[in-house]
């Protein structure tokens, strides 16, 4: 399972960047700059939630191994869900870098 810290360490890397920018995403740039930039913001937001989400529902397989679940069953549905969060990690650490 991805590791709390991981999860930790992309955010704080998120809150790096912003606070870097002068807590604004919008500088005297371009607009269309700016725009760019509340677009990858939002993107990283977004990636960030679903990681979040992700990790939370990794409690529910332990829930559906105790109603009954086939124990493999359970375990190919958590391997699954690994590689997910690993993929939706490794992306957000490529858009935070890009910012």
């Amino acid at each position: 399972m991805v590791s709390k810290f991981l999860v930790h360490f992309v955010m704080a890397a998120l809150l790096t960047v912003f606070a870097i920018s002068g807590g604004s995403w919008v500088s005297t740039a371009s607009a269309e700059a700016a725009t760019s930039q509340d677009k990858s913001m939002a993107n990283v937001q977004l990636i960030l939630k679903k990681l979040r989400d992700s990790m939370l529902s990794m409690k529910d397989f332990d829930a559906l191994e105790d109603a009954g679940m086939d124990k493999a069953d359970v375990d190919r549905m958590r391997r699954a869900m690994k590689q997910k969060i690993q993929q939706m990690t490794s992306d957000a650490v490529e858009m935070i870098r890009m910012l």
